[in-house]
């Protein structure tokens, strides 16, 4: 009786066809991955713009019911009673000074921005200024209002997780706070 040795194992080709069907899936999965987190991070930013929305809204209510009209320094009993208002009963950042040297303007110089971020929100996202190249999630810009330049100021607060590198006009996914309309809108450019 003779016995024949039946191979056991993969030959080269089976090999090479199995090691290019993992690298199509491999590809397609990490195609599918960056879309998922640029996803996950827009939801970020849509939930973030609405809670600094709903503490603008809740400032504002208490600045009605305590004074109802004009400026206001250190709102008392919000935000550690430190949040500066403007004339309109929105927030401008804190330390502003009594009297308010310029009441129409967000915080004091660029820094008034990343204070505002932090005063208005419980866990806030990280912020830096926007000359600070760092791993913060968010670079903060103060900067005259695009559409009502009548003094008044804006902060936009740009995603950088992404590694979006452009400036606050033309970045991919930020976030705008108007002190007059008391808006914190999100804004995604595909």
């Amino acid at each position: 009786m003779q016995r024949t040795m039946a191979s056991k194992g993969f030959t080269l080709i089976e090999l090479v066809i199995v090691i290019i069907v993992l690298g199509i899936l491999a590809v397609i999965a990490a195609a599918k991955y960056v879309d998922l987190k640029r996803d996950a991070e827009i939801a970020r930013v849509k939930a973030t713009a609405a809670a600094l929305q709903q503490a603008v809204t809740f400032s504002h209510t208490k600045w009605q019911l305590i004074a109802g009209n004009g400026a206001l320094n250190d709102l008392p009993d919000y935000a550690g009673g430190e949040l500066d208002m403007n004339s309109y009963g929105y927030p401008l950042g804190i330390n502003k000074g009594n009297p308010m040297s310029q009441p129409k303007n967000i915080g004091k110089g660029e820094r008034g921005c990343v204070d505002l971020w932090n005063t208005l929100q419980q866990e806030p996202a990280s912020v830096s200024l926007s000359s600070v190249n760092d791993d913060s999630d968010f670079q903060a810009y103060r900067h005259q209002a695009d559409v009502n330049p009548d003094g008044e100021t804006q902060c936009t607060y740009v995603l950088r997780t992404l590694g979006d590198t452009k400036g606050r006009q033309q970045a991919d996914i930020k976030i705008i706070y108007d002190s007059v309309a008391g808006s914190a809108t999100a804004l995604i450019n595909n």
